[in-house]
């Protein structure tokens, strides 16, 4: 791994701003916490310190073949690119699921019945909803192409691991066991980050301030292209012309002139 550079460092300076901005608001005892957390997070962290290209707002997930709508997601990753979302305000808004990246869920505290309901939002994004096709054939067809899902991780303040010895990681194992790991990383602020790479779980507890959200950023960073290249390019069309029935007529006269 190469050695801690001034961008790292002036990158580390600002994770530092943004966290101790959302632990402030974490602190506040009114109905409104979550709103400041994410706010925090979203304008001081995701927002300046990921490319430019991905789009950071909240709201719901919706597919164009059942019209389903997944429940609130804290924090979504998009590609403008693909598919616009219709916002309600500058960040409020229905996503198309091909343009979707990532989703964060974000915890002030992550905890066992936290981690289950991450697990079931997880599961439901991955197992129910469908993507358009974002290719065509040399006829101009939409046609079927291998695309690969958006990425649900979870964000949290702080955990109530304490004693047990165990990693997040092996807590999550414990909750899916057999099955499928539907989150794909796991970030604990200031103790530990880990990402499924599809065979084993990656990642260590963390020794310097902020190595683990650096980490989780920049695993981000690295995979948010790939994810979004294979997406192509859907018809927008698709999700806007109502399900109405087109009639086509000939005009037999018009013809035999």
């Amino acid at each position: 791994m190469a050695k801690e550079n001034q961008y790292q460092r002036l990158f580390r300076s600002k994770v530092t701003s943004a966290v101790e901005q959302a632990r402030a608001a974490a602190g506040f005892e009114h109905q409104g916490v979550k709103g400041s957390v994410l706010e925090a997070l979203i304008t001081q962290l995701f927002e300046p310190l990921l490319p430019a290209d991905i789009g950071v707002g909240t709201g719901q997930i919706i597919d164009s073949y059942s019209g389903i709508q997944s429940g609130q997601i804290d924090i979504i990753l998009y590609d403008k690119s693909i598919l616009p979302p219709i916002l309600v305000d500058q960040r409020l808004g229905i996503y198309p699921i091909e343009s979707v990246l990532y989703t964060i869920e974000v915890k002030t505290t992550l905890n066992a019945t936290e981690l289950r309901t991450a697990h079931e939002s997880a599961e439901n994004l991955a197992t129910k909803f469908g993507y358009l096709p974002g290719q065509r054939d040399e006829k101009g067809n939409e046609k079927h192409h291998s695309i690969e899902k958006l990425r649900s991780v979870i964000f949290a303040l702080n955990s109530d691991l304490s004693g047990t010895g165990l990693s997040e990681a092996e807590r999550y194992r414990n909750l899916y066991q057999n099955g499928t790991a539907h989150l794909r990383a796991i970030c604990v602020v200031g103790r530990e980050y880990w990402f499924d790479n599809g065979n084993f779980w990656h990642g260590f507890k963390t020794e310097n301030q902020y190595d683990e959200t650096l980490a989780f950023i920049g695993g981000i960073s690295n995979t948010y292209r790939s994810v979004a290249n294979s997406r192509g390019y859907p018809n927008l069309g698709n999700y806007i012309i109502p399900p109405a029935k087109f009639l086509f007529q000939q005009n037999h006269a018009m013809l035999s002139q």
